[in-house]
């Protein structure tokens, strides 16, 4: 079963092949608790590989579990990896997966999503899920048929007055690439062009300012909304810190 699970996750990781937008949602209550959570729509992926995968006996599952029995499974590939991917990979145990798939009706949705008890717990998702994918599919980066979130350090802080992001962007490694190769991530990057990245930040209080003016504040003054380009997000994350004051 969990093999099964396993590989509806690796289908989200080739969502990363096609078009597909992301919503990231942070929730903080007033003692700096909350929740985070990443929902992905993939209909449009399971359109593409439903009839496969109808024909192959798969059918309807609407799972909840964590990923900590995903990556027990994984375990000794995980103790390959270098010290820093798998203290990645270990803040992902707390997450739990909510995965709704049916290839009949070509829907396929994940809500992924963990608590927190204060700001500076909270998890950078996209680099984790990066981690991964490279487990998961060892080579792809390197062939260029997966385009890598950029390494990046993010942190939060939170103390009621403000709520800071700040992200520190790792040196980007330059690979030796082949003409074909080349080629492949460019033709990637223009699939990624329709594609966005929104995150949502949600306040026990009311926002006084955002620094990012592309930002969208609700009415009640308690939501801030930016939308991203899915490639700026993945070649450009320094570029989405922010600070929030109240």
């Amino acid at each position: 079963m969990k093999t099964r699970l396993f590989y509806g996750l690796s289908l989200l990781m080739l969502m990363f092949a096609t078009s597909c937008n992301f919503t990231e949602r942070v929730t903080v209550k007033d003692d700096g608790s909350g929740q985070m959570s990443l929902e992905v729509d993939a209909s449009q992926l399971m359109a593409m590989a439903g009839d496969e995968m109808a024909k192959e006996g798969e059918e309807r599952k609407d799972s909840t579990f964590t990923f900590k029995e995903i990556l027990d499974e994984k375990r000794d590939s995980i103790a390959k990896l270098p010290k820093a991917d798998q203290e990645r990979l270990k803040k992902l145990e707390n997450f739990k997966v909510h995965m709704m798939m049916d290839p009949k009706t070509s829907e396929f949705k994940m809500d992924i999503f963990t608590d927190f008890k204060k700001a500076e717990d909270i998890t950078d998702i996209m680099q984790a899920f990066s981690e991964l994918n490279k487990m998961n599919r060892p080579g792809a980066a390197q062939s260029g048929m997966n385009l890598e979130k950029k390494e990046s350090d993010v942190k939060y802080f939170y103390d009621g007055k403000k709520f800071v992001k700040t992200i520190k962007s790792g040196k980007s490694k330059e690979e030796e690439k082949s003409d074909e190769d080349a080629a492949t991530e460019e033709m990637m990057k223009s699939m990624f062009e329709e594609s966005t990245y929104t995150v949502i930040y949600e306040f026990p209080k009311p926002v006084k300012s955002v620094s990012d003016k592309s930002a969208v504040i609700s009415d009640d003054k308690k939501k801030v909304t930016v939308t991203y380009s899915l490639l700026d997000y993945f070649d450009k994350p320094e570029d989405m810190g922010l600070e929030v004051k109240f």
